[in-house]
């Protein structure tokens, strides 16, 4: 067993090296930035526009601005998917509030 661990630390250790090889290049890169920022811009608006016609339902109808759930209740469906994308945008105040409002509101208790 200990003669197997060398060669697993070793395989690990190359993965990462090689994983994060690049990465640093791409997140000073101007061109990069501007594509973050424009993404980040476009998760605002569409999270934005959730919270002020859908909050606390599935999904956002962007057409007719109306809140829509997909089995007659609220899954949160929305909140949940977005919840990883707005920690790691560190969108620290918006991610709270939806963390509150899925921790309060979200029950699997439910016969649909």
């Amino acid at each position: 067993m200990p003669g197997r661990i060398a060669p697993i630390a070793f395989l690990l250790a190359a993965v990462a090296a090689f994983a994060t090889h690049g990465c640093g290049k791409s997140r000073q890169d101007e061109h990069a930035q501007q594509i973050a920022a424009g993404v980040r811009t476009e998760f605002l608006h569409a999270w934005n526009n959730y919270e002020r016609y859908a909050w606390g339902h599935d999904a956002l109808r962007p057409l007719s601005k109306t809140a829509h759930d997909w089995y007659g209740q609220s899954l949160l469906m929305t909140p949940v998917d977005a919840l990883d994308t707005l920690i790691l945008m560190h969108l620290d105040a918006e991610a709270a509030k939806a963390r509150s409002l899925i921790v309060s509101n979200l029950s699997f208790d439910r016969d649909i």
